[in-house]
């Protein structure tokens, strides 16, 4: 495959703090090497930034700004044959711009997000007032429709094409929504047995032909705080690494991706290095289930 990277270095629009320096982290542990080990071709990582000309004193405003130049930066990617793009954002706001950029590709695509959380929040709904608990529900079209239009989303995702798997901390109000949406949603007690990967294949099997291409995203906070210390939302319970790793690639082998995602990595909390071999561990599951 020919694959390029696009690196959105910023928790929400903050720079060179926290899970901004995520992105960086997973190149300098050899994220290219072990795809191109692979045997892929992998671009020069392409950085998506907002200039201080640009910057306002909205931050929706200001991560509407980078979700338009990834969603140009995944566009032009996805418009090269036999082409993938592996994202690596700061945090979750980050994922309307890839799922916008293909949008613009070939029609609006599936999602299926892996994330303790739910993200699945809309500004009626939040109790904290956190960007980053909003960018599902944002995608699939429930609130601040300035920060999808930014990233090129329309219309908007649609929730027989949408999965959330791996939850554990989920509002009453995104409990709400998933009885509500025909959402795919698997909890993270249904990856703790040795059929995980079964199960997650099994139940997104059904859904490949809801959308023509789409996007895995990958919010390492699935794993724990052990596996992926560092997280500023730590959930109370988890599945084991090695059924996230296995359910990643059972994802990546049951609908057709297009683009995949690691995100909310702060290497400053870990310095024994556990998120990022479990981001690049993520990584190659995924290539190989795409294989």
């Amino acid at each position: 495959m020919d694959i390029t990277i696009v690196c959105v270095p910023y928790q929400g629009d903050v720079a060179r703090w926290g899970c901004a320096l995520g992105p960086q982290a997973f190149l300098e542990r050899g994220l290219s090497q072990r795809l191109e080990a692979l045997g892929h071709r992998v671009h020069t990582p392409v950085w998506i930034e907002l200039p201080r000309s640009e910057r306002t004193r909205d931050t929706v405003t200001n991560i509407g700004y980078l979700a338009s130049r990834a969603a140009e930066a995944v566009k032009t990617a996805l418009q090269q044959p036999d082409s993938l793009v592996v994202m690596l954002e700061g945090d979750c706001t980050h994922a309307l711009g890839p799922i916008g950029g293909m949008a613009q590709v070939a029609g609006t695509p599936g999602v299926v997000w892996f994330d303790a959380h739910g993200d699945l929040n809309t500004r009626a709904t939040t109790t904290s007032g956190f960007w980053g608990g909003m960018p599902y529900a944002v995608a699939l079209g429930w609130d601040l429709d300035d920060w999808r239009l930014a990233a090129g989303l329309e219309p908007p995702l649609r929730p027989e094409a949408a999965a959330l798997i791996g939850t554990s901390d989920l509002d009453p109000a995104e409990e709400d929504a998933l009885q509500r949406h025909p959402i795919l949603h698997l909890r993270a007690e249904a990856l703790l047995g040795a059929d995980a990967a079964e199960r997650v294949q099994r139940a997104l099997r059904p859904r490949a032909g809801e959308a023509a291409s789409w996007y895995l995203h990958m919010d390492l906070d699935v794993a724990g705080p052990e596996e992926s210390p560092g997280g500023m939302t730590p959930a109370p319970s988890w599945a084991p690494r090695e059924q996230l790793i296995e359910a990643a690639r059972a994802a990546a082998r049951a609908v057709p991706v297009r683009v995949f995602s690691l995100a909310v990595y702060n290497p400053a909390a870990d310095s024994a290095g556990r998120g990022v071999r479990f981001g690049l561990d993520l990584a190659s599951a995924i290539m190989e289930g795409l294989q």
